[in-house]
This record gives C-alpha cells, sequence and structure tokens, in this order.
C-alpha cells in the first residue's frame, strides 16, 4: 500500500531520549512559575498603569491575590474539567471499536464469567459426590 510507504517505520530504541523528553516536560511548569512571578513583577510595578498598585498596596498582597486566582482555577480544573475530559477520551475510545484495550477486556470479561460458571458446576459436581459417599 501506498500509504505504508510514506510512514516511516519506529525505531527500536532505548528509553534516554523518552525518558529526558518527559523529565524536562514534567519540569517545565517550575519554569512556568518562576515566569509568572517575574511578569508579575513587571505588571505590578508597570508605571503606566497604576491601577493595580491601587487596588493592592503591597506587591506581595498581589502576589498573594494571583496564587489565590491560581488556586481557585486550579480547583475548577481538578472538579469539573479533569473528570470530563476523561470521561469525554474514553468514551470516544470505545466509541465504534476503537479501542484495542477496551476489545480485549470485553474478551477478558467473557472468559471469567466462562470460568465462573465452570467453577459453579465443578463445585455442585463436587459436592454431590460428597453427599453420594457419605449416604
Amino acid at each position: 500500500m501506498v500509504l505504508d510507504k510514506l510512514i516511516p517505520q519506529q525505531k527500536n530504541m532505548s528509553t534516554r531520549v523518552g525518558g529526558l523528553l518527559i523529565i524536562v516536560g514534567e519540569t517545565m511548569f517550575l519554569f512556568s512559575l518562576l515566569n509568572f512571578v517575574m511578569i508579575t513583577r513587571l505588571q505590578y510595578y508597570s508605571s503606566g498603569d497604576s491601577f493595580i498598585r491601587t487596588i493592592f498596596p503591597d506587591y506581595l498582597f498581589f502576589l498573594a491575590g494571583m496564587f489565590a486566582v491560581a488556586a481557585a482555577g486550579m480547583w475548577v480544573t481538578y472538579v469539573y474539567v479533569f473528570p470530563s475530559k476523561q470521561r469525554f477520551s474514553q468514551e470516544q475510545a470505545i466509541k465504534d471499536n476503537r479501542s484495542p484495550m477496551y476489545d480485549r477486556i470485553l474478551e477478558v470479561q467473557e472468559d471469567v464469567v466462562q470460568m465462573r460458571e465452570m467453577i459453579e458446576n465443578l463445585s455442585d459436581r463436587v459436592d454431590e459426590m460428597a453427599k453420594g459417599k457419605s449416604d
């Protein structure tokens, strides 16, 4: 197929490159926090806009206000956005047989049901045999 020739083959590599990217990605929020603090200082001490200094007489109050707004945003995200995104992505994954993992889980579930039925049948036979020997 032509499409197979256009898509490059993935290479079997060590985990160093992927691990480095994951570590950098996971630590980027620290740089975002530093940028946030630096930008708030620029905004607070901006000579063209004294409105913020009127509301917040001290930079630390302003910074605390910004962190309160960020905390409220994180709360809303945790309580409402994450569950909604997770549910949406899970529903999309199982739609129209898109997820081989979900299909496999259904197969395993069917196998477990069959095994339970077999165990119940064997348990019933053992009970019958035990009753037959005691009589």
